[in-house]
């Protein structure tokens, strides 16, 4: 879930790191710049201004909505996210020029239905706190779909007992193969030899 809000009341509860003046592009548009939260509950970025002057919207964005989250260094030192949702804002609604466009040519939100986030911290040392705090929230909220009850592999006991059967059975096989040997021996006659095994006898045996 995300929420976009005109107004701004900064987190006081669970917070794991925060930073000010923190720029925000949207699929590679700026935002604005403002202070990030990233809390036990949510990641919030608000209480900031727009490129153009004004009071930028706060977002608030809940765990489950974030799908990646890692470090970007190029263009700029940055907080890589993508989010499984399509962020639509009024600031948003004409296509960026230029540089805004350059990074990620094959990116369209019809066709994938995502949104990319770049959190650019004014100090470069923000930004691997920044990451451990996200790895952190993150963890607090496990992927329900990355959580398997049903475990399609047997345990490691019957797994063993199903393998001393199959290689005891192997050794039983092979003991009828010798004994099948042997047998084949004793029929054997040379070419003066008084006894006779047809054809089909042998290959009985044989088998």
């Amino acid at each position: 879930m995300v929420v976009i809000s005109s107004n701004f009341t900064a987190p006081v509860d669970g917070i794991l790191f925060q930073t000010p003046s923190t720029k925000l592009l949207v699929n590679n548009q700026e935002l604005g710049t403002a202070t990030l939260y990233i809390t036990e509950h949510n990641v919030v970025w608000g209480g900031g201004v727009r490129p153009t002057g004004g009071p930028a919207p706060s977002i608030n964005l809940l765990y489950p909505s974030i799908s990646l989250h890692a470090i970007q260094r190029d263009p700029s030192p940055a907080l890589y996210m993508v989010l499984n949702y399509e962020l639509r804002l009024p600031e948003l609604a004409q296509a960026g020029t230029g540089d805004a466009n350059d990074d990620d040519d094959d990116f369209d939100a019809e066709d994938q239905p995502i949104t990319q986030l770049r959190f650019v911290p004014s100090s470069e040392h923000d930004l691997q706190p920044m990451y451990a705090a996200m790895s952190q929230g993150q963890a607090l909220h496990p992927d329900p779909a990355d959580v398997d009850d049903d475990d399609p592999y047997m345990d490691g006991e019957d797994f063993d007992d199903a393998g001393d059967e199959e290689f005891e059975d192997a050794e039983e096989e092979d003991l009828a193969e010798d004994e099948a040997a042997a047998r084949l021996r004793q029929l054997r006659v040379d070419s003066n030899g008084a006894n006779h095994v047809d054809g089909e006898d042998a290959e009985i045996e044989e088998e």
